[in-house]
Formats: C-alpha cells, sequence, structure tokens
C-alpha cells in the first residue's frame, strides 16, 4: 500500500489545473447544498435547521482520503508506465489532497460554528407507547424516569 501525502509533488502541478480543480469543487459543493437543502424542503424543519442540513452535509473529504491515491498506484503497478500516465496520476492525487484541505477544516467549523446558533435544543416530549396485547386490545406503556417505557402486556 502506498502513502497518498507523501507522493504528492507540488512542483509537478499545473496552476491551471489546480484552478479547474478549485472550480469543480467549489461547483459541487454548491450543488450538494442545495440538494442537501431542497431534500428537507418538504420536512418539519424550520429554515436555520435546513440550513444547518446544509452546513452538515458539506464534505468532510473522507472518500478522497480513501481513495485519493489509486489512480497513481495502478499507474505504477502496471507493465508500461509513461510520464503522461504517472502525470495523470499525481494530478488525480494532488487534486485530492486540495478538496482534503479545502473542504474538510471549514466543513468541520460550520458545523461547530452554526450548530449551537442555528439550532434549538429542547428535550423533546415522551410521547406514550401503544402496545398491542394478545386480545387485540391496546394498552398504554408509561415511560419510566429513563424515557423507557415499561408495560404488563408482553412483547409482540
Amino acid at each position: 500500500q502506498s502513502t497518498g501525502g507523501a507522493q504528492v509533488q507540488l512542483n509537478l502541478l499545473n496552476f491551471k489545473i489546480v484552478g479547474y480543480g478549485l472550480v469543480c469543487l467549489a461547483v459541487g459543493v454548491l450543488l450538494r447544498c442545495a440538494v442537501a437543502y431542497l431534500s428537507v424542503l418538504c420536512s418539519d424543519l424550520n429554515v436555520k435547521e435546513r440550513l444547518f442540513v446544509c452546513a452538515s452535509w458539506t464534505p468532510k473529504a473522507t472518500v478522497q482520503a480513501a481513495i485519493g491515491s489509486i489512480a497513481l498506484d495502478r499507474v505504477r503497478e502496471s507493465d508500461t508506465v509513461d510520464a503522461d500516465s504517472e502525470l495523470y496520476g499525481v494530478t488525480v492525487l494532488c487534486i485530492a489532497v486540495l478538496a482534503i484541505i479545502v473542504t474538510s477544516p471549514p466543513g468541520a467549523a460550520l458545523i461547530s460554528l452554526l450548530g449551537p446558533r442555528l439550532l434549538d435544543h429542547q428535550p423533546e416530549e415522551v410521547l406514550p407507547i401503544k402496545v398491542a396485547s394478545e386480545s387485540s386490545e391496546s394498552q398504554t406503556a408509561q415511560p419510566d424516569e429513563k424515557g423507557e417505557s415499561e408495560s404488563s402486556a408482553p412483547p409482540v
């Protein structure tokens, strides 16, 4: 197995390619945020909670960290290694590392900063649970001090 971070060679990067990578990353993050907001649009969340969903769905770059070096590894494992293929592999790895650097710290910071501001911490009301008994009559189970329901009815 290779260590991806040790293979990043910034001197081989073309800044035009890095620029394209950053633009793709920015478009991807914006689209992901829009999809996150739309996915909870019909829910019972308020606007602040919907915005927090957008923040929490920002990429944390775990996939990039896991598979960023695979392209370069495959090129180096092949029988015929040419300079262009190796450069492509290094470029994919560098863009993956760039994605990690650009998305992970801001994503974690957004969650930490916006969570307390956008979310209200209110304990949910514990509702009684209806449990069907063998005689098909329902009994109401009352929650105990821990919020767990106690019932004399056998489990169904």
